[in-house]
């Protein structure tokens, strides 16, 4: 009994996995960036699931039902629900520059969304696991990963839409809602703050 069970959400938990993949493989994204926007993503999944194999044992359920990993777990669901409400503010608005929403808040508000559900999950499998450094390491290239991605797609952007993006980009954040400061370029500030994120994470 107790073996079947572990085969249903063990099964769940991968059918889980591979419907995000193939959701965020598929995302409608800018430009040329269709199939490099999942390269962080999914080595952030393949990375954890090397590190903490428990992910997709018996344990797996811990992550999903455990009161003690609440604050990772709702953390994770407002990252994807950013992620969500930005891509379908996106699809009503392809093809043209978007301003509004949470893009007035950030210029790349998928990448925020993705960056802090994943940034949930670490929580939850540092809590359970124990572990710290593997799993921020982890999140860290992921974030490096998005960080490049903007970076590129905002030079097509801005040739693009060479009219009003530049007056968008002065008034708007770049991936994190952050205020932005003129003699650091915005890519370092986003990974410093990461890194204090992680550093602050490592003293819970």
């Amino acid at each position: 009994m107790l073996k079947a069970k572990d085969r249903k959400v063990r099964h769940a938990v991968e059918s889980l996995i591979a419907a995000f993949l193939f959701i965020f493989q598929h995302m409608p994204v800018v430009g040329p960036w269709m199939g490099p926007m999942c390269i962080p993503l999914a080595t952030y999944i393949l990375s954890t699931l090397w590190v903490y194999p428990d992910f997709l044992d018996s344990t797996a359920h811990l992550l999903f039902f455990s009161g003690r990993l609440m604050f990772g777990r709702i953390v994770a669901i407002a990252g994807f629900v950013i992620f969500s409400i930005a891509l379908i503010q996106f699809i009503n608005g392809r093809g043209k520059l978007i301003t509004s929403g949470l893009y007035s808040v950030v210029r790349h508000p998928q990448y925020f969304g993705i960056v802090i559900m994943t940034l949930g999950i670490s929580m939850m499998c540092i809590q359970h696991s124990g572990v710290h450094s593997e799993f921020l390491n982890i999140w860290l290239i992921q974030t490096f990963g998005y960080v490049l991605l903007a970076s590129y797609e905002e030079r097509y952007l801005q040739r693009e839409y060479e009219k009003g993006y530049p007056q968008y980009r002065q008034r708007v954040s770049f991936i994190l809602p952050i205020p932005q400061l003129t003699k650091i370029p915005e890519s370092l500030s986003t990974m410093a703050v990461a890194l204090i994120i992680a550093f602050l994470i490592t003293l819970l």
